[in-house]
């Protein structure tokens, strides 16, 4: 089976639209008291997509926090690594999160809607397509 193959069907396995996101990120392994940075490539309640800017030294199913920042609100949620789509993409999946931080986390996939719904009013006030946010991001991780 090709990766578009793949792709697609990983995509279908999916509980809920992952939103684009372009900001800093900080995975710690919990096993290894260590960290590794990236940038967060999209999210959605259950889980994200890390592109790393080194080698992803784990394997699946390793504890993990995920820290980032959006719009001045941090976050830092508990997870497991769920997915290598290469060296250095991880997909995460999101565990133990309190109803606060669920709420927040709802929050902030509202704002990048909310983000997205004003670039395409804009783009198609200019005259020009708004740029597909799945475009930015890796095959595998949409």
């Amino acid at each position: 089976m090709d990766l578009e193959g793949t792709s697609a069907d990983h995509r279908e396995r999916r509980k809920e639209f992952r939103h684009p996101v372009d900001t800093d990120a900080v995975i710690h392994l919990i096993d290894l008291a260590a960290k590794v940075q990236g940038r967060i490539l999209d999210v959605s309640l259950h889980g994200c997509c890390i592109r790393t800017y080194q080698r992803f030294p784990l394997g699946i199913f390793r504890r993990v926090e995920t820290e980032f920042c959006f719009e001045g609100l941090p976050f830092r949620l508990g997870g497991v690594t769920q997915a290598l789509y290469d060296a250095r993409t991880v997909g995460i999946r999101f565990l133990d999160m309190s109803e606060r931080k669920r709420e927040q986390l709802m929050q902030l996939i509202e704002e990048i809607d909310e983000l997205q719904e004003r670039e395409k009013a804009a783009a198609a006030l200019n005259g020009s397509p708004a740029p597909d946010p799945a475009d930015e991001r890796s095959p595998s991780a949409s």
